[in-house]
């Protein structure tokens, strides 16, 4: 994307965010611009599969707005992601007292937190997500989870180090805070991201184009559904870089291979 589109999506957002909107309509937005989506703790082989997973359920009552792994040489992050409204208050009117809005926001980050610290949880929850953590022999390196909040302006904080130095006291090395408007800093640097929603059997891979080649080329074909327009596509065959795998003892081109077996979207 040119740098004058990203501009151009820069003021288009910055200016949605001045509206009085529902959460579902930034997330919608974000979704459709997936160069918004915050990058924070990504390693430095980038967004798994470039890929992030929406409205992820995990335990019996909790959901993530957004869901990525990323992995190094010798491990990985797992980063769940909770929007609020930018409308969101930190902090009391006239006051330095957090507000209930960023009280509630700050629990159900710890909430989560707290699920996945048991170690059986965090088994079951990345047993469920299983088929993106591959190749297999990357699949045995420890996984850490980091948690995002996105929440409410930056012009409530920005004049204000005591307010800042108080958002601030609430993060950790696992757990960071963004405002709205931080989600449009990087837009030149952020590559496009597929957007999945997780079911029981398969990953629906939303969008006629695939971002990350290797998605197709390393996980099991029949984890994943794709529109028709992107079996197309695979059918097609992989461009630069070529996605090669073995079959047979010959080599073969991975998209074409996958379109085989691919499930498809009617």
């Amino acid at each position: 994307m040119s740098t004058s589109t990203n501009e151009d999506l820069k003021s288009q957002y910055l200016s949605l965010l001045d509206e009085q909107h529902k959460e579902q309509v930034y997330q919608d937005f974000i979704e459709q611009h997936t160069g918004l989506i915050p990058r924070m703790f990504v390693q430095n082989h980038g967004v798994h599969f470039g890929l992030v997973l929406r409205k992820l359920p995990f335990g019996a009552d909790y959901k993530s707005d957004f869901f990525f792994f990323s992995k190094s040489s010798i491990d990985w992050h797992a980063v769940l992601i909770e929007i609020e409204k930018p409308s969101s208050r930190y902090f009391k009117p006239n006051s330095n007292e957090i507000s209930s809005e960023f009280q509630k926001a700050i629990h159900q980050i710890k909430t989560w937190e707290a699920w996945l610290n048991d170690q059986a949880n965090a088994a079951g929850f990345l047993a469920s997500l299983s088929t993106l953590q591959v190749p297999a022999h990357m699949a045995r390196h420890p996984t850490t989870f980091k948690f995002i909040l996105v929440h409410g302006r930056r012009a409530e904080i920005e004049n204000s180090p005591q307010r800042k130095q108080l958002v601030k006291s609430y993060e950790t090395p696992n757990f960071k805070i963004m405002s709205f408007d931080s989600l449009a800093e990087n837009l030149n640097g952020n590559c496009a991201l597929n957007i999945g929603v997780r079911h029981n059997e398969f990953i629906d891979v939303l969008g006629d184009e695939i971002c990350d080649g290797q998605m197709v080329a390393w996980m099991e074909p029949t984890h994943l559904r794709v529109s028709k327009a992107l079996h197309d596509v695979l059918k097609a065959g992989s461009v630069a870089p070529k996605q090669v795998s073995m079959q047979n003892g010959k080599r073969v081109d991975s998209w074409v291979k996958a379109s085989e077996t691919i499930r498809v979207r009617k």
